[in-house]
């Protein structure tokens, strides 16, 4: 990446920070693929887990992925596959701009998504987090990155995979989990391992704009 970052204040006020030239998107790549997600602390985790275990058992996937408790999470940003250094600093920095309050998350609804993924998601879509995602697609769409910035977020906990057999199944009420949201991360996941290079709190500030 070409320099360091600069910030600056447009006439509005808001602050915005520049840093070289654009990182594009790559075609899928085999490596690491690169996003920000919030991870579920425990015990919240652990109940997740335990939910796709009985899940597995209802629908009878013997060969399904079950997602590993200290794995659950909430994506929030894919930054791509096999992304290199320059994207992980400038994801770094990013993350380390963001302020927020912590927030409130409830999931409550059994559905099948593409790819055999069985899943949670919630019946309000979230407002808390859609706001904070919003707080962090607006960095995102300021830098080397915004190629990955999308129109929308579908939150939801993916509990397992099962791409051959996964039946098609109407989505249902279950009995809801929740929890407050006290942090992100940059997750860097490849062979089934996760690795932080970024990780931040939420510190109680309602503004998601940095002091310089």
């Amino acid at each position: 990446m070409n320099g360091e970052p600069h910030y600056g204040t447009s006439n509005n006020g808001q602050t915005h920070f520049g840093w070289g030239d654009p990182i594009p998107k790559r075609k899928r790549a085999k490596g690491p693929h690169l996003f920000y997600g919030v991870l579920v602390g425990t015990p919240t985790s652990d109940l997740l887990a335990h939910r796709g275990q009985a899940y597995c058992r209802e629908y009878r996937l013997p060969r399904a992925w079950l997602t590993p408790a200290q794995q659950m999470h909430i994506s929030l940003i894919s930054l791509g596959d096999g992304r290199d250094n320059d994207a992980i600093d400038a994801a770094c920095c990013i993350g380390s701009l963001i302020q927020a309050k912590p927030f409130d998350v409830c999931f409550d609804r059994l559905s099948a998504f593409g790819g055999g993924a069985l899943v949670l998601r919630s019946s309000d879509h979230s407002p808390a987090l859609q706001d904070f995602w919003r707080k962090l697609s607006a960095f995102v769409d300021d830098s080397p990155l915004k190629s990955f910035v999308t129109n929308s977020l579908e939150p939801h906990v993916t509990l397992l995979r099962d791409r051959a057999s996964l039946p098609k199944i109407p989505e249902r009420l279950v009995e809801p989990v929740g929890w407050t949201v006290h942090g992100f991360a940059l997750i860097h996941s490849h062979e089934g391992k996760y690795k932080l290079p970024g990780t931040w709190q939420l510190d109680g500030q309602d503004d998601a704009l940095a002091v310089m």
